[in-house]
């Protein structure tokens, strides 16, 4: 497993492959797993504390002058870095990875050649580029997962990876329509994200949970409509939210209020407005219980909303935006809307949501196991096992 960061406290992607990877471990007695990345993110998740997994790592820093530049000479209302900045420092944070991964690999293959072991590597997010190079060049075949939009942005600089995969792995058929659209692939296939409802909130305490968060809200006459947003960076709506949505929210549903939960620049930009909360970092069962219905919008690649899930395990229906996977998550538990609608008719269709709120809220919940761990672990085995059968 050859990544940027993977042990660090992670993002939603990391999260899901830490929980693949624990599961293959947990499950299947035939694999040794190894990861190499870098160790620049100092404060770990703990996920591996007990586990058998060797991790490798790299000194290579993960930001640099030029993702520095990039970042500062961002566009101001979109939020995103500048895209020829941010080209220069992938393609030398790749060139730097590679270099590195090409001796361990060396090591590593000979190691499996004694032992009489077959290799398989894999790789995702921003360092994949550099780790399917190295793959490449030690013959080593290899998966690739499509986690985000990096590949659509720069696809110059992961055509290689994508393309010359055994398998790419995406979490929903929407989005293997948009990689298959944009790329030549050899094959694809659908891993779910997984999510461990148990570790996220045990399933015994979700009902006094409810019930603790609506007796905090009668006590505090929180009677208004609360919807959350959960992680607000620029390729997640920030420039909707902030040009139209908000200013639009507060003339036509004045009681209505957002609450965005994860802290962050962007967070305390969209706070500006009066009827807009910044709610810092919160645990899930700090943040869902607490609203009524959760927004998730993606600008345009539409990789698969795992909180959608989390959402609706707490009962709580999403409404989204109808591009790639994002229709699979939603599922019956909220509404997806088609990419050129109007602040307003979004806001319009959050009212009806709210006004039927239970049974959606119903259907949430019974969408949530989509993404039950077990499951996708199972699809992960699956796919791993094909690779090789192949």
């Amino acid at each position: 497993m050859a990544v940027r960061d993977l042990d660090a406290l992670p993002g939603g992607a990391e999260k899901s492959l830490s929980t693949l990877l624990l599961g293959l471990e947990k499950n299947s007695e035939n694999w040794n797993i190894e990861v190499f990345q870098s160790n620049d993110r100092k404060k770990a998740s703990k996920l591996f504390d007990n586990s058998t997994i060797n991790i490798k790592k790299c000194d290579i820093k993960i930001e640099d002058v030029y993702s520095g530049l990039a970042w500062r000479f961002r566009n101001r209302n979109t939020g995103r870095s500048l895209k020829r900045l941010r080209k220069i420092h992938l393609k030398k944070k790749n060139k730097d990875f590679f270099n590195w991964l090409k001796i361990e690999l060396s090591k590593t293959k000979q190691n499996a050649e004694e032992q009489n072991e077959r290799l398989l590597g894999v790789t995702q997010l921003d360092w994949s580029a550099g780790a399917s190079s190295a793959f490449i060049d030690a013959k080593i075949p290899y998966i690739t997962f499509v986690r985000d939009e990096v590949c659509f942005e720069y696809p110059e600089l992961f055509r290689e990876c994508l393309e010359n995969a055994e398998r790419v792995i995406v979490a929903g058929e929407g989005l293997a329509l948009q990689v298959k659209d944009k790329f030549s692939i050899n094959k694809i296939s659908i891993v779910h994200l997984p999510v461990d409802f148990e570790k996220l909130y045990p399933f015994e305490k979700l009902k006094g949970k409810s019930e603790e968060a609506k007796l905090f809200r009668d006590n505090n006459h929180l009677t208004n409509p609360r919807i959350a947003i959960v992680g607000m960076v620029p390729e997640k709506g920030f420039e909707f939210y902030n040009k139209k949505f908000i200013p639009k929210l507060k003339e036509i549903w004045p009681e209505a209020t957002l609450h965005v939960y994860g802290g962050g620049i962007y967070a305390k930009k969209l706070s500006k407005y009066e009827n807009t909360i910044d709610e810092g970092y919160r645990s899930p069962e700090e943040i869902y219980p607490y609203c009524d219905i959760h927004l998730f919008r993606l600008d345009r690649i539409g990789t698969w909303g795992r909180v959608i899930n989390e959402a609706g395990y707490f009962s709580k229906p999403t409404i989204s935006i109808d591009i790639g996977s994002q229709s699979e998550a939603v599922g019956n538990g909220g509404v997806v809307m088609p990419n050129e609608s109007s602040a307003e008719e979004w806001i319009n269709q959050i009212k009806e949501i709210y006004n039927d709120l239970e049974r959606y809220s119903k259907l949430a919940f019974e969408h949530s196991p989509i993404v039950d761990s077990k499951s996708s672990i199972n699809e992960f085995i699956t796919v791993l096992d094909g690779v090789f059968n192949d």
